[in-house]
This record gives C-alpha cells, structure tokens and sequence, in this order.
C-alpha cells in the first residue's frame, strides 16, 4: 500500500472512531506510519483530507450501487437491484458507510467536496424521475424520494449488519427492500 493509501486508510477509521476533533492529524501520521509532513504533502490540511476521503468514498458507493442496472428494464427491477447493491455494500464496508453517514451534513467537508459527492448519485434522481414519468413511482419531489430511500437502505444495512446468519440477513433484506419500494410505488 502506498503511502497515501495508507493515511487514507487510516484516517477513515479514525475518523469514524473518534471523529474530527478528536483525530489529530499527528495521529492519522503516526498509525499510517508515516512522518506527518508527508501527510501534508499529500492534503494540505485536515479538511482537505476529509474532503478527498468523503470524495472517493461517495464515488465507491454510487459505482457499487450502479452495478448490473444497466441489465434491468422496469423501474422497480433498477430500484431493487440498486437497493440490493447498496446493502450489499454497506454491509461489507461498514467504516466507510459510519464515515459517510457522519460527515454528510458535517461542516469539515467543504461544500465543493459535497456536491461532487452527491454528483454521482444524479443516476439516481434520474431513475426516480423516469419512474414518476412511466407512472410506478408516486408523483413527489425526486430528492425527497431519494432521501427516505437513503434513510431507509441505510436502517436495513444496520439490521441487516446485525445477524450472521445468511438465511435470516437474506430475509431481512427482501423485507426491507419490498418496504422501500411499497413506500416509493405509485
């Protein structure tokens, strides 16, 4: 792992672990093992970090969400796919899910930082927008829909998250992704 990986690597679990305020970025350097002027040689502040850290983590998400939709032909087979992608998702990327629930509406990421973010899930506004068009999704506003949808994909990844047994996760998640989807239809 290169040396920037290794400071963005720990920094998320810093972050997500003690937060902004209580991860000093002389210990983001020390558990990357690397000096901290070479953290600053990478990010030339601590917010320029989180920003590029809630960058490429929202740019993760939207691409694993994105995965396979292409394949699918009704609205709801796209919403479905892309629910199961990002619980999929959530689930085997715990930190960066915490990471990007805490600092979504968080003063340390710059507005620029958090419109690129959100620039990669317009897919999903467009999607929403198709199936207000075709008549299968209720006629209300996209980035309302979009937010109870993030809401609720995010409370099914944390009990979904919480059994170990694959049969009961499985269950949990058709539940919740048939809940989602009965809310959103028309």
């Amino acid at each position: 792992m290169d040396k920037q990986e290794a400071i963005l690597t720990t920094a998320l679990t810093l972050f997500t672990e003690r937060g902004f305020f209580g991860t000093p970025t002389s210990l983001i350097s020390k558990e990357a093992g690397v000096a901290t002027g070479t953290l600053f040689f990478y990010f030339k502040t601590k917010e320029d970090l989180i920003d590029t850290l809630y960058r490429r983590t929202k740019s993760e998400a939207a691409q694993a969400m994105c995965r396979g939709l292409n394949k699918e032909k009704t609205a709801k087979a796209k919403l479905r796919r892309l629910g199961f992608n990002a619980v999929e998702w959530g689930i085997q990327n715990p930190a960066k899910l915490k990471f990007m629930e805490q600092f979504a509406h968080s003063p340390f990421v710059s507005t620029t930082a958090q419109e690129e973010g959100m620039s990669h899930f317009l897919f999903l506004q467009d999607l929403v927008q198709a199936g207000i068009r075709e008549g299968v999704i209720r006629t209300f506003d996209p980035s309302l829909l979009f937010c109870m949808m993030a809401s609720a994909l995010s409370g099914l990844i944390t009990r979904a998250s919480a059994t170990d047994d694959p049969a009961e996760q499985e269950a949990l998640i058709e539940q919740g992704l048939d809940f989602v989807w009965n809310g959103m239809k028309a």
